[in-house]
């Protein structure tokens, strides 16, 4: 039984890990409904150049 609970835990610590590091791979991006209408407008200037 302590057996059982001992690799839940380890499965549990292990997925908590794993989530963190998919959470802060971010690379700091900015999404669009984040930005505002000049940083916007700017952004589809600087593409259609």
């Amino acid at each position: 039984m302590l057996y059982q609970l001992g690799i839940i835990l380890i499965i549990i610590v292990a997925a908590v890990i794993i989530s963190r590091g998919f959470r802060s791979n971010n690379n700091g991006l900015i999404y669009e409904d984040e930005m505002d209408q000049d940083e916007l407008r700017d952004l589809d200037e600087e593409i259609d150049d």
